[in-house]
């Protein structure tokens, strides 16, 4: 089924015009796709799929100006032609944070299948469970930035696309049966309002890496410096900083510094390669590390936040109750963000107004509204 796909590359203005006129001309289209974010630093769209009445498109844009893509941003900023994808949320992130495009008729297959309480909402689980399909994983890891692409490459992300109408009639029409397509229809408008938002530098992202948090005193010390060393490298070469010092062998360094050189190669992780280029400034960074800044102990919390504390705690009982009558993910249920809105709120949520005004909206108000007003009730 794969080999019958017959994907058609698009790297010329002429071709995004026919792959446009074609959606429109179907009234719906499948989109998805491929960034180099495991390969670069600064991470694009390298490829983008589109499947419409029968044709599999695989748009190269790095091949093409910006503008050219405009036609294709005209057809999917139309809410009168559904919009198919799956997984979308980073996909929209860069596609508005590239092009200045936001899709409208969003129809994202994974959010069905989270609210039919799928306990695998993979494409992947999903193609293989409801059509049969088996899609081939050795590209998973690819770099879609690289020019040429093999015509596996091509058709492994054809394939992102190639099914995706035939996945949401199927799991539309599970839906209906369950009185859940209205549900599924309000996730698709939040995931409409998704946008790239720019990340704040944070002077603690150095702890993420696994094992820092566990440092201390010069470790500690040594562990940032290294991470802002390997950030500003990774920058330079744009490649993800593991590919510049692994988190394990960041970690090795800074528990057990090397003095020389000849120390320095032995370390797992660190080769004679890594030395030649890095290993000077390395041996510095170790040496003479810069304080690591600290966390910030904050006051004690007042009496509100004790009670905010509490009432998340029943309104989460409520919530998991609630999920497992209806096999669904307690988070897909009740973000914890909504249910924060809900314990911050004062005076505390009585009513139906209430909650809507905390942001408890939609199929999650008409299930979780009198429950969570009666757990907050004998406060």
């Amino acid at each position: 089924m794969l080999n019958d796909l017959n994907p058609i590359w698009v790297d010329s203005p002429e071709g995004v015009e026919v792959a446009a006129a074609t959606s429109r001309s179907a009234g719906w289209l499948a989109l998805d796709t491929e960034a180099d974010s495991l390969h670069s630093y600064f991470h694009k769209v390298c490829l983008i799929q589109l499947t419409a009445d029968g044709a599999n498109f695989v748009i190269d844009p790095l091949a093409l100006a910006t503008g050219d893509l405009a036609p294709l941003w005209e057809v999917v900023e139309d809410p009168d032609v559904p919009v198919l994808m799956h997984g979308s949320d980073y996909d929209l992130r860069v596609l508005d944070r590239d092009y200045d495009t936001r899709i409208r008729g969003l129809v994202d297959t994974q959010a069905m299948a989270q609210v039919l309480g799928e306990p695998k909402t993979g494409l992947a689980a999903l193609l293989e469970k409801e059509e049969g399909v088996v899609l081939d994983k050795r590209h998973q890891r690819a770099d879609w930035g690289r020019r040429p692409l093999t015509r596996s490459q091509v058709a492994y992300a054809a394939a992102d696309t190639a099914f995706l109408g035939s996945l949401a009639s199927k799991l539309r029409a599970r839906l209906e049966e369950l009185g859940r397509w209205e549900w599924a229809e309000e996730e698709f408008h939040k995931l409409e309002q998704v946008r790239h938002n720019q990340v704040e530098p944070n002077p603690l992202a150095f702890e993420r890496v696994k094992g820092v948090r566990a440092l201390r005193g010069r470790a500690r010390d040594r562990a940032f410096t290294l991470f802002e060393w390997r950030e500003a490298e990774a920058k330079k070469l744009d490649v993800p900083p593991f590919k510049v010092l692994g988190a394990q062998t960041l970690v090795t360094l800074a528990e057990a510094p090397p003095e020389k050189i000849a120390d320095l190669v032995k370390v797992p992780g660190v080769g004679p390669r890594f030395v030649r280029r890095w290993g000077g400034e390395v041996l510095s960074a170790v040496s003479q590390p810069a304080r690591a800044p600290q966390w910030q102990r904050g006051p004690r919390q007042p009496e509100a936040a004790v009670v905010v504390v509490r009432r998340m705690k029943r309104l989460g009982v409520v919530r998991d109750e609630v999920a497992a009558e209806l096999a669904l993910d307690p988070g897909l249920v009740c973000p914890k963000s909504c249910a924060l809105g809900v314990a911050s709120r004062e005076p505390r949520c009585a009513g139906t107004a209430d909650l809507r005004a905390a942001g408890l909206t939609g199929w999650r108000l008409e299930l979780l509204g009198a429950r969570f007003i009666a757990a907050l009730a004998d406060e």
